[in-house]
């Protein structure tokens, strides 16, 4: 998943040779991130499967939450696979949730955690890439990440990326940090009635991974996890993008 999902962009000073390394970034996240989803989706659902009685089989499995603390040589990932349904009908509503969501980091980074979250642009707002600095300090191993989200919408499904930029010689990040960088993956896709095609929810599938430069013996790595547990098991996501969804109804009645 990590790397599926970090792609590994470096950007250097010339300041057209970095949008045109971001739009490159920009184009591949939006041609092989839906099928990443898909992919290490299929696999977690797989392992639910596998994992049940025969009689069991046909019921359905979601939600679907999976956590996993990977040690490496000199590193630690932690990742999590979760699917649910969104109780909406619209699937540009949802995708605009989210977007709200990613945009309100510091918010609810410092309601549910506690956590001192500043973000700084770090390009253009007129470019269809995203780039900014994150700098968290609270809860937990204290962060400075810089970021690039890149999403879309289309009319079958809505898919945000956000990934890490470890080489910017204008914006250098440490690499020493106790967490180097935490990357995210989402897929929403509408579930329909076969026979009326009306939307009756929107599949919610999110990948998340930090890499974190301690060993999984390390009592840290114990502490972030139950730390970052409801972004993890996607309770803070869901709360969220349902919060979101209800204040837009209110704000819009329909007639």
């Amino acid at each position: 998943m990590l790397k599926a999902m970090h792609f590994e962009t470096q950007l250097g000073r010339n300041a057209e040779e970095r949008e045109k390394a971001l739009m490159v970034h920009h184009g591949r996240s939006l041609a092989t991130l839906p099928s990443i989803v898909d992919k290490f989706s299929q696999f977690a659902i797989n392992r639910v499967l596998m994992q049940r009685k025969e009689v069991d089989v046909d019921k359905p499995v979601t939600p679907l939450s999976q956590i996993d603390v990977t040690g490496c040589k000199d590193f630690s990932l932690i990742s999590s696979v979760f699917i649910s349904e969104i109780p909406h009908t619209s699937l540009s509503e949802v995708y605009e949730a989210i977007t709200r969501y990613f945009e309100d980091i510091p918010t609810w980074m410092k309601r549910h955690f506690g956590v001192d979250a500043k973000r700084k642009m770090l390009n253009s707002t007129d470019s269809p890439v995203t780039y900014w600095r994150l700098n968290l300090d609270g809860s937990g191993a204290p962060a400075t990440v810089n970021h690039v989200l890149c999403s879309e919408l289309t009319q079958s499904y809505g898919m945000f990326h956000i990934d890490a930029i470890t080489t910017d010689p204008l914006y250098p990040v440490p690499a020493t940090s106790l967490v180097q960088y935490g990357l995210n993956g989402i897929k929403i896709t509408p579930r329909k009635e076969s026979l009326t095609g009306k939307i009756t929810s929107v599949t919610l599938t999110w990948l998340v991974v930090y890499r974190y430069n301690l060993l999984p013996d390390d009592p840290i790595i114990r502490e972030e996890l139950e730390n970052i547990r409801p972004i993890l098991n996607g309770d803070l996501i869901t709360s969220v993008l349902c919060s979101y969804l209800q204040e837009n109804q209110q704000s819009s009645p329909r007639e």
